[in-house]
């Protein structure tokens, strides 16, 4: 039952920064924190068991795995936040309202605490029991989902810092940290440490530091150079597998990758996804995406395949990062086994190899040894971060190219866009009339970098201008954006593929010596029975993020086809390309 007498106790909408991290009251927010009625809380029960605590006796706490949910029936509880390395009272609340958020079903830590502020009466629902009332009661478990992600956007605008990260900018392990922390959504800070104050923090909590970055939560060290897996496993990006077998295993966290696995765990296939460094892939690496149907302000690429992540979830499927494949084989029982750099082995009936493409690099002397220290294949917030009030360059003609200068003309001083043709034929309208309107972007045709200088890292930039003067100049990054290069290196010699090394399928493979099967092998089945393509790997795609999660889903039909699963069409149709 919900007691009348909780809401003379809910926090003032005067209420002051320090005692929530808000600055207003976040119960104001009613899809953030609904509060559930009478009806609903009996709807609930079934699913949950009772639970009393004690005033003060925590609920759960920051770097629980894993923890619970809990529909508070009488009492209040309090949201604690310790990693800013101070108690942090986020918000307190009583009857009718619920604890958690999205990281219940993300199978994470819980980043806060949840305390009893006095004695609670409350219905414990394990992960395991709120999946199972998300698909008995949707509309109950819609707000449970919708209340999940707006807690963590609130929880991201507040004082909350996460895991701070200590590491200097020209330090390549730091960034790569700091990459694998923001392409996840794993809340944090990145304190540069060559500036002096970053560095007094850190000697308040480790005086003697021998190497970088240094990874803490609030006062407390939890890392110094961690590995990449190191790191991944302590914030359970890596779990153990809950199957020996899977239906479906996508090579690859991109758009495609991140489509096939919606529809797929969607349709009843259990699906694992395995990329190297998280959900996203190339399109993370995109500030913003404004000619994706249903974003009509646009969208950051990072935030949309998060966004398909968590639908991804939803839906029951598995990720499993980093987890960079290095081999692909069909046993004699034709059941295909995957392994990873990381030492994992994993088995599937058919598999979507969604690997994506890399930019094309520059064939420039000194350029590959100033990777991640002022050269990029990237734009985001991490990288715009270090070219802040300073010159940039940005080489390329594409989307891609076009959308890092518009980002990174919000806070370099100034961007060269270098474009080696005479127009921006090839980028998107819209986007090449704002390039143009913008003061900060310098467009520079017919123009090449030639050259760059630093040692430890990028210092300058060395272009031929149209009349073939080499000019130099001053930069504090280059970012380029040309050519793509499919990652397909690590596919067997049985998988065909086209001169560029784009994969081919469907028809382009039905007349090939590889192809072995005694059927037409289906739309994007590869010339390996059994291993499907989409995305950009693939050949003859549009590379465009709309198309990829398209393709992964057309992967998907193909799957289910191969398997024998096909529901709604005749049979005589089964094996058409």
């Amino acid at each position: 039952m919900v007691s009348n007498s909780a809401e003379a106790r809910l926090p003032k909408a005067d209420a002051p920064l320090d005692d929530f991290g808000l600055g207003r009251d976040p119960l104001s927010d009613k899809t953030a924190f609904p509060r559930l009625s009478e009806a609903e809380l009996a709807e609930l029960e079934p699913f949950g068991e009772r639970r009393s605590f004690v005033a003060n006796q925590p609920l759960f706490c920051a770097g629980d795995y894993p923890f619970n949910s809990h529909v508070i029936l009488s009492g209040w509880v309090r949201i604690v936040d310790v990693s800013s390395g101070e108690r942090l009272v986020f918000v307190r609340y009583g009857a009718g309202y619920f604890t958690g958020d999205i990281d219940l079903l993300t199978r994470r830590p819980s980043v806060v605490s949840c305390e009893a502020d006095t004695a609670v009466e409350a219905i414990r629902l394990t992960p395991g029991q709120l999946r199972e009332m998300f698909i008995r009661r949707p509309e109950l478990g819609e707000k449970f989902w919708k209340s999940f992600q707006r807690r963590r956007e609130l929880l991201l605008v507040s004082k909350f810092r996460g895991l701070t990260i200590y590491g200097g900018r020209d330090d390549r392990a730091t960034l790569d940290a700091v990459e694998l922390l923001f392409r996840n959504s794993v809340p944090h800070e990145w304190l540069d440490t060559s500036v002096e104050e970053n560095r007094v923090r850190l000697q308040q909590i480790r005086e003697d530091v021998r190497s970088y970055p240094v990874v803490a939560h609030g006062s407390r060290v939890l890392f110094e150079a961690p590995t990449r897996a190191q790191l991944a496993d302590h914030l359970r990006l890596r779990q153990d597998l809950p199957r020996d077998v899977y239906d479906v295993l996508m090579l690859g966290g991109g758009p495609a990758g991140l489509g096939a696995a919606v529809y797929a765990a969607s349709e009843g296939l259990s699906s694992l996804v395995l990329d190297s460094l998280g959900p996203g892939g190339q399109a993370s690496s995109t500030s913003r995406i404004e000619n994706y149907a249903g974003f009509p302000d646009g969208i950051a690429g990072r935030d949309l395949a998060h966004l398909v992540y968590l639908q991804a979830l939803k839906f029951g499927a598995d990720f499993h990062v980093p987890s960079t494949v290095v081999t692909l084989e069909r046993r004699d029982d034709r059941l295909f086994r995957v392994t990873t750099l990381e030492g994992d082995c994993v088995l599937g009936r058919t598999v979507i190899v969604a690997a994506g493409v890399s930019y094309g690099r520059l064939d420039l002397d000194g350029l590959s040894s100033l990777q991640g220290a002022g050269v990029y294949y990237s734009a985001t917030k991490v990288e715009s971060r270090l070219c802040r009030g300073c010159p940039t360059h940005v080489v390329g003609a594409g989307n891609s190219a076009g959308q890092a200068a518009m980002f990174l003309s919000q806070t370099a001083s100034e961007v060269s866009l270098v474009v080696r043709g005479s127009d921006l034929g090839k980028m998107s309208s819209y986007l090449a009339e704002r390039l143009l309107a913008n003061k900060r972007v310098r467009i520079r045709y017919r123009s090449e970098v030639v050259g760059v200088d630093g040692v430890d890292r990028i210092s300058g930039v060395r272009i031929r201008e149209p009349n073939g003067e080499l000019r130099k100049e001053g930069t504090s990054g280059l970012f380029v954006f040309i050519g793509t290069k499919p990652r397909t290196d690590f596919l067997p010699p049985s998988i065909v593929r086209d001169a560029k090394g784009f994969l081919l399928t469907g028809p382009e493979v039905a007349l090939h010596p590889a192809w072995k099967e005694p059927r037409l092998p289906c739309t994007v089945e590869t010339s390996l029975a059994g291993v499907f393509a989409a995305g950009d790997c693939r050949g003859g795609t549009a590379k465009r993020v709309a198309f990829a999660i398209g393709d992964g889903a057309a992967a998907v039909t193909s799957v289910h086809r191969f398997l024998g699963r096909t529901r709604h069409e005749p049979a005589t149709a089964e094996w058409e390309a």
